[in-house]
């Protein structure tokens, strides 16, 4: 029966022709052997080993930099469409949700989001600050989305999969390049680069600024959700001999983010957000390919959010300053010709000033030990295991174990079996939370007794990878179940609101991604999820947790290079109806809030480059229009009406 709907759906996806039609096609346009015979990606986030993408513990997405560039996306969050899976929305014009599996929230709580293996899931509120991260999208080189638990190697928030966004190492790109983005929606984005390669240090700045004008108006509301970002970062490089690399990277941003809404205390304003880091990273190489690795990183957070007193509300004060400190080393090693193994350990400190939302400050310090074995027990098969111990600092200690065998069914075929416990620890504001105004909610909005159990996933899985060369087609497809127990959740109104173990649920589904070339100038990218929600919990009496997520969803990518240094690409993206978890009435008789119905999205990308039109200088200028048919929907509020974006790029390079 599931196969038959499945079908059925996929049959109506005007994509599902595009992506498997293809398989048919010989490759007639000048293609070579050479072209196609390359290796699977290497990735290093699933185990900390650097391994081929059929090698690795888990399912992994690789977004890389052609992929980005052919999208045409302004902003990260939305790169993540490219996931199988992966939902993402938005609660205002720059706070996403980026959700995988379920138990959506736009504070990315079940997901370990890294830049760099700097981990930008931060407290008080314990959540990413998307908008604020101090990162062009123009300075990634790719993102490795791990799709599936994996706190054996990255530790709590892991739950549901791990981010690790990758940026270009100084010195890769030599030269300065400038561009400047302008569309309607109050889009406008400009940025320069300057990247220099040396004999022992490398550098590379980058400075700029993004904005927009957020969602359009709406007669049921106006949002105020404009934003405006300035951004400088540096990334740098130091190598003094053949063994020893130094890697410094630090940045900062300063954001003005509007937010409010008229007729609440939380009056229309703008909110000030000021957030920089430093990270510097010693690598050694050691003998017969080991290496040591010591890595310290500080972020500070300061957001300046003061409500005006709008009749009759009093003026209020909801801003907060956060730091965290983090300290790594690890080491990898060659045990035997057939057995590798990493392991380290780290511990880190956050703090917190947050009078609205604590009692008072909060420091909490966190330890890890981890280690990760790689074991080539014959040509054909491979053991992959890992385990990590982590103490919250909040009376939470787990240890978080995984197995993966891999059986090499051909030289480009493998199939994958695994298993893993993951935990995520409570937030700080979870466990200690008291938000509170007095002149408003003399009780508070939210008062956290304390004394919650970390919520925990068993997940299992089995994957099938495989390259076929002759027909410029690859496959990426798993099923599996995951089994989630103590989700924490906010209890109803009336306030002040905690937070309890308030369910469990399981998760299953099948994934798949298709990836079609035809010589070097097309490509397409075909992505698939059908996953099924289920829980004994009733969240509300119209609202069951399976209709939570989307139970199908898909994405496209196709690009092609013409004649003329000509590139087009086109993205289709579609989902199925659903309620968000927490977008609903729980009065008997009211309606849904918020119901967001079936959706479908097209984008297209079209630029021609210059090259060397002036000296060695190049240039490019690209047209990006998002939601190419005027296909009009809301994302995840009834409010954030997304209508036809159009902006214009140009870029210099020399």
């Amino acid at each position: 029966m599931i196969k038959n709907r499945l079908l059925r759906y996929l049959s109506t996806s005007p994509l599902f022709f595009i992506s498997f039609g293809q398989l048919a096609i010989a490759a007639d346009d000048g293609t070579t052997e050479q072209y196609y015979l390359q290796d699977f990606p290497v990735v290093l986030s699933a185990s900390r080993l650097l391994q081929p993408l059929n090698e690795a513990p888990n399912a992994m997405t690789v977004i890389d930099r052609d992929m980005i560039k052919a999208s045409g996306f302004r902003t990260i969050p939305d790169l993540f469409r490219l996931v199988p899976g992966m939902y993402v929305s938005y609660n205002s014009g720059y706070e996403p949700f980026v959700a995988y599996h379920g138990t959506t929230d736009n504070l990315s709580r079940r997901m370990q989001v890294l830049v760099d293996g700097r981990s930008v899931f931060m407290p008080p509120m314990g959540s990413v600050s998307w908008e604020t991260l101090p990162l062009q999208i123009d300075d990634i080189e790719r993102i490795e989305v791990i799709r599936g638990p994996d706190a054996a190697s990255h530790g709590g928030n892991s739950t549901q999969g791990v981010l690790n966004i990758i940026t270009k190492e100084a010195g890769t790109l030599e030269g300065t390049k400038a561009s400047v983005t302008k569309g309607n929606g109050g889009i406008s984005d400009a940025s320069i680069r300057v990247d220099k390669h040396g004999e022992s240090l490398d550098y590379r700045i980058s400075m700029g600024y993004r904005g927009d004008d957020g969602y359009d108006t709406t007669p049921a509301a106006e949002n105020n959700d404009s934003h405006f970002t300035q951004l400088f970062n540096l990334r740098s490089n130091y190598h003094p001999n053949a063994v020893d690399s130094f890697d410094l990277q630090l940045g900062f941003t300063a954001a003005t983010l509007g937010t409010g809404q008229t007729g609440t205390a939380n009056a229309p304003h703008d909110r000030k957000n000021n957030e920089n880091f430093q990270q510097l990273t010693w690598l050694r190489s050691l003998d017969s390919g080991n290496e040591l690795k010591l890595q310290f990183y500080h972020i500070y957070q300061n957001d300046q959010n003061s409500l005006p007193p709008i009749a009759p509300f009093t003026a209020l004060d909801d801003s907060y300053t956060n730091t965290r400190d983090n300290l790594e080393l690890q080491h990898t090693l060659q045990t035997s010709s057939s057995n590798r193994l990493v392991w380290g350990a780290s511990v880190r400190q956050d703090w917190a000033h947050a009078p609205a939302r604590f009692f008072e400050d909060q420091t909490t310090t966190e330890n890890t030990l981890f280690a990760h074995d790689e074991w080539r027990m014959t040509p054909v098969w491979l053991l992959n295991t890992g385990m990590m111990f982590e103490d919250s600092g909040l009376g939470q200690k787990h240890l978080s174990p995984r197995v993966a065998v891999i059986y090499k069914v051909a030289e480009r075929q493998s199939l994958r079996a695994s298993i893993s416990q993951a935990y995520r620890n409570p937030s700080v504001y979870e466990e200690r939370g008291y938000y509170h105004f007095m002149s408003v909610y003399p009780n508070g909005i939210y008062r956290a007794n304390g004394g919650l159990r970390s919520e925990s996933v068993l997940s299992r899985e089995i994957g099938y990878l495989g390259e076929f060369i002759d027909q410029g087609f690859s496959i990426d497809a798993r099923i599996y179940h995951d089994r989630l127990n103590d989700i924490i959740y906010e209890t109803a109104a009336p306030y002040p609101k905690d937070f309890v173990n308030l369910f469990g649920a399981e998760h299953n589904g099948f994934e798949l991604t298709t990836k079609h070339y035809w010589g070097d100038r097309n490509q397409l990218t075909f992505n698939y999820s059908y996953q099924i929600l289920s829980s004994d919990y009733d969240l509300t009496y119209a609202n069951p947790y399976s209709g939570t997520m989307p139970r199908n969803m898909i994405s496209a990518l196709y690009s092609k290079k013409f004649a003329n240094e000509i590139a087009f690409s086109l993205g289709y993206y579609q989902q199925d109806a659903m309620l968000p978890i927490d977008r609903w009435h729980d009065t008997p008789g009211d309606t849904y809030l918020d119901q967001q119905t079936f959706t479908s999205r097209w984008d297209m990308r079209i630029a021609k480059t210059f090259k060397k039109f002036y000296g060695d200088a190049e240039g490019e200028i690209a047209l990006v229009v998002q939601g190419l048919f005027d296909e009009h929907y809301f994302d995840y509020i009834n409010t954030n009406k997304f209508n036809q974006r159009a902006y214009l790029t140009t870029s210099l390079r020399f």
